[in-house]
């Protein structure tokens, strides 16, 4: 074979190297046969590709090496890395991710002992007229200011992202640990939708309303800026950062020397500089000649978000965080729901609790409404289980809910109805169990008896025992309206399901409740008003 054609054949394989990691693109390939043997593979992430491949070039002629770069999404080569790395001739002799979150579960003695070679705080985005309107407030308050409300939170998708994880870890060390941080950190993020994409995501900053704040790099907020994007930089105190870890993979001796010229190269005078061209920090979070083009000399001070597991554990709470509710309402019509709590009748406080609770829920959750007892049944059906946003002849199932229960009217003389109500809505649900939901059947009473049941209660706990199925967990929760309700029957019937039974005395743990519902997802134990 000829020296031509070996060089073809070795930048192919690294092309392939590239594509198989995520790359396609970016392409160093140092063309001498004499020193192909002198050969190192980096895939490195777009956010600094650029910068590597520059360093790689000028290394390569100074030092007659062979060092290959690709662009590789860090999200899939982690993945790639994660799932064992393949062949050793796929996998990269050093990989430099944009963050040190991506290092959990990949399997490589390199990714523990990284070297940071550049950074990138995360701060905020806004627009330019949010900023000088809200900025010094939103700088002074930090991470801690979405706590109250004050500002629409946005985020990219932590799952892909680095950011977006980045932030998550930031928003949760925040708010603080135990019960009550886990129950802040869910309020914090209750309603919010990721952006797949950082320029979809600062597009959505002109929305109205709230102040709208998107935590992201400040390499991708001053890049979008230089694309002529209308957006901000606020920054906070304390911020976490991109680290850009230089992870050496390969055992190979003579790749390894190679390997730690390239880091060397990397931090020399030149290396910073094209680091500063690519809008980001040193290690230590000096801007450079950056400062010129407007960016503060220093970064924030570090908020340390970045340790081993913890990125694997904020995708498992996100994860439960972001499923959907698939629920069926029962609520109590009895006469027992006549009797005071407050200003007004157990009925209509469940009536007002079960509208609140609506407006709160997403249009792609599925709710079906039952009420009992029925005047000559044990309950009816009112409105059939399905999404939120389905329209209808009489519009959207959140209308129509909201409707029916605007019409319930509790009976004098009316009782039971619950057990059969409980036991039909689990049996419907379980059947029609969906995947990646919550399912659950939400009962909401005012202390209706069993007297007049086709069910005893211990032949109703018998059954749904017998129907549970811990891998596709249909849940009971209850929630008894007043004093005096006999809470013993309704905790039999939450233990036989994994479900929970609460007391509700006053709209204050009501609310209390309904902030937790979210939190209760991600620890069940959490202490909430039982």
């Amino acid at each position: 074979m000829s020296g031509r054609e070996r060089t073809s054949m070795a930048a192919a394989v690294a092309l392939v190297v590239g594509l198989a990691l995520g790359g396609g693109g970016w392409l160093v390939y140092r063309n001498q046969t004499a020193c192909q043997n002198r050969s190192l593979t980096v895939t490195a992430d777009p956010a600094i590709a650029p910068v590597i491949i520059e360093v790689a070039a000028r290394y390569n002629k100074a030092r007659c090496a062979d060092v290959n770069v690709v662009t590789g999404d860090s999200a899939q080569t982690a993945g790639l890395l994660a799932s064992g790395g393949g062949a050793a001739a796929t996998r990269p002799d050093v990989w430099i991710a944009d963050s040190s979150l991506w290092f959990d579960g990949v399997r490589f003695p390199g990714v523990r002992s990284a070297t940071s070679v550049a950074s990138s705080p995360v701060v905020f985005a806004m627009t330019p007229d949010g900023a000088r309107r809200e900025g010094a407030r939103l700088a002074q308050r930090g991470w801690g200011a979405f706590e109250n409300g004050a500002y629409s939170l946005r985020l990219l998708d932590p799952v892909p992202s680095a950011t977006g994880m980045t932030s998550l870890l930031a928003l949760s060390a925040t708010a603080g640990g135990g019960s009550g941080g886990l129950e802040t950190f869910s309020r914090v993020l209750q309603g919010v939708k990721p952006s797949s994409n950082a320029t979809d995501a600062i597009a959505g900053l002109a929305d109205q309303g709230r102040p709208p704040v998107l935590p992201l790099s400040e390499q991708t907020i001053w890049q979008q800026r230089q694309e002529g994007r209308q957006v901000t930089a606020v920054y906070p105190a304390t911020a976490p950062a991109l680290d850009f870890p230089y992870a050496v993979l390969t055992a190979d001796r003579g790749r390894r020397r190679i390997a730690a010229g390239l880091l060397g190269a990397l931090r020399s005078a030149d290396g910073t500089a094209r680091l500063h061209t690519a809008w980001l920090r040193t290690p230590a979070g000096d801007a450079g000649g950056l400062v010129s083009s407007g960016l503060p000399a220093a970064a924030p001070h570090a908020l340390p978000v970045v340790r081993p597991g913890a990125a694997l554990a904020m995708r498992g709470t996100w994860q439960k965080m972001q499923q959907g509710l698939r629920a069926i309402a029962l609520i109590d019509v009895s006469g027992a729901t006549l009797a005071r709590m407050g200003a007004g009748t157990r009925a209509q406080v469940m009536t007002g609790a079960l509208g609140n609770g609506l407006s709160l829920l997403e249009d792609d959750t599925e709710f079906g409404l039952w009420s009992f007892p029925a005047r000559a049944r044990p309950y009816r059906r009112l409105v059939e289980i399905g999404p939120l946003r389905e329209l209808g002849p009489a519009g959207t199932r959140r209308a129509r809910l909201l409707q029916r229960i605007g019409r319930l009217r509790a009976k004098k003389g009316r009782d039971g109805g619950m057990y059969d109500a409980i036991l039909d809505a689990y049996r419907e649900l379980s059947q029609s169990y969906r995947a990646g939901m919550l399912n659950e059947i939400l009962v909401l009473t005012g202390g209706a008896s069993g007297d007049r049941d086709g069910l005893t209660l211990d032949r109703l706990v018998a059954e749904l025992k017998k129907d549970f199925d811990p891998e596709r967990q249909v849940n009971i929760t209850l929630m008894a309206f007043g004093d005096g309700v006999d809470m013993r029957p309704l905790r039999k019937i939450a233990d036989a399901t994994a479900g929970a039974a609460y007391s509700i005395r006053n709209d204050q743990q009501l609310m209390t409740l309904f902030r937790c519902a979210v939190a209760l997802r991600v620890d069940e134990d959490l202490p909430c008003p039982h």
